[in-house]
């Protein structure tokens, strides 16, 4: 977990600010942040066919004071959004985010029932990771313990797996664009 919070720490210093994103005055960075992962959780898939399949995934990551969501959906998006002041969008332009995002959807769709609806759209504590499957019919979701994300051939391993792929492709494609 340490090594992961490294990987973190090194996107969140590299990462895209959200003021280089339009936005309004009035409002902060974090409000932003939060905002978009909201929106995510709360705007019904179109068109709503009734398929009950996963449009999007949405992992809440708590590091430390923040909290990292690492969005995929099933059109190949990929974004990291934060409770901080920053976020990565646009992984939809780049092959291997897209990649990443519809293999986190794939993971999302064999998970799907571990997940229960839900309205609760709260971060989770410090103590769990936290996922919600996005769909046409209504949103799921399901937590692990952070301990539990560690064990190889656990559910928790396989989509914080496909999490981590996608912010890792994010974290990388950020970095290119800046020329590191």
């Amino acid at each position: 977990m340490k090594a992961l919070r490294s990987i973190m720490a090194a996107l969140f210093t590299t990462a895209v600010a959200a003021s280089d994103q339009p936005r309004s005055a009035s409002k902060t960075n974090a409000e932003m942040m939060r905002e978009l992962r909201l929106q995510w959780l709360t705007t019904t898939p179109t068109p709503a066919g009734g398929t009950g399949k996963v449009a999007a995934v949405l992992m809440d990551w708590p590091l430390d004071e923040q909290t990292a969501t690492i969005l995929a959906s099933a059109a190949g998006d990929a974004s990291v959004y934060t409770t901080g002041t920053f976020g990565i969008m646009g992984g939809i332009g780049d092959e291997n985010a897209r990649k990443a995002a519809l293999s986190f959807i794939e993971s999302a769709n064999k998970h799907l029932g571990l997940a229960t609806p839900t309205t609760d759209f709260s971060y989770p504590d410090r103590r769990h990771i936290r996922f919600f499957f996005v769909t046409d019919i209504d949103v799921r979701s399901v937590s692990f313990p952070t301990t539990e994300v560690e064990k190889r051939g656990t559910d928790a391993y396989d989509l914080y797996a496909h999490g981590q792929a996608v912010l890792t492709e994010m974290r990388l494609l950020t970095q290119r664009e800046r020329g590191y």
